[in-house]
């Protein structure tokens, strides 16, 4: 379904503003971490670094929301760009995804430190290099091979992964009316590189919270008599 000028112009418009607020705040956690040099020695705060940090990447390429989309291109409010500049917002936008395997890292340290009574020197030592491995490798081997098939381009509120021209042949696995220049595919590809690897990081975030909602709340009311037992013996006495 087609945008009304009147849409194309809010969708438009709006990322300029919510990309700026992730900006910043992504920023601003970056700053916390790297001028407290006792915040670099914890896992937590360097797995939040390095999630941060690709934020503040896809954030940056949000907030220009469609201005590096190639001049005249149809259907696109306020395009300013060319194919180098659009091809540059989609590489960023999708190693933005490194920020949600980061996210996935935290839900399994926090399980790992609570849930299994993991130490955080055993975590820090053998366990946060593999966090980082595979959050770094997966969707780096993602950004780069979108980046060596052509798969950047016009994708109507941004660029991302999809077809040049937009209504060519395989842009969504059915017939189109004129060949894929760039992008053949795509739909496959947002598929494989985004939406397959960002649910199953939600599926195991969420299973891992709530192994841990479990063991915390196994605990709790052997705690609770602990403090109430505590609370009687100093009234006793």
């Amino acid at each position: 379904m087609a945008f009304t000028h009147s849409e194309q112009k809010a969708l438009s418009i709006i990322p300029h503003f919510t990309g700026l607020l992730s900006f910043c705040g992504s920023g601003w956690i970056i700053y916390e971490v790297i001028k407290d040099r006792k915040k670099w020695g914890r896992t937590y705060h360097r797995l939040m670094l390095g999630m941060s940090t690709f934020d503040l990447f896809q954030s940056m390429a949000n907030g220009l929301s469609t201005i590096p989309i190639p001049r005249g291109t149809e259907g696109v409010y306020n395009p300013m760009g060319t194919m180098a500049t659009c091809t540059a917002q989609g590489f960023f936008l999708q190693l933005g995804l490194t920020s949600s395997f980061y996210n996935g890292m935290l839900a399994l340290y926090y399980f790992l430190l609570i849930s299994s009574g993991l130490p955080e020197r055993k975590i820090s030592g053998r366990v946060e290099p593999i966090m980082h491995t595979t959050a770094l490798l997966i969707n780096f081997a993602f950004t780069f091979t979108g980046l060596g098939l052509d798969l950047y381009n016009n994708a109507n509120l941004w660029c991302w992964i999809g077809t040049y021209p937009s209504n060519c042949q395989g842009s969504s696995g059915e017939p189109g009316p004129v060949p894929c220049e760039r992008g053949y595919n795509a739909w496959i590809y947002r598929w494989a590189f985004f939406f397959a690897p960002l649910w199953f990081i939600m599926l195991v975030t969420s299973v891992l919270m709530f192994l841990l909602y479990r063991s915390v709340s196994d605990l709790f009311p052997h705690a609770w008599s602990f403090i109430l037992n505590t609370n009687l013996v100093a009234t006793d006495s």
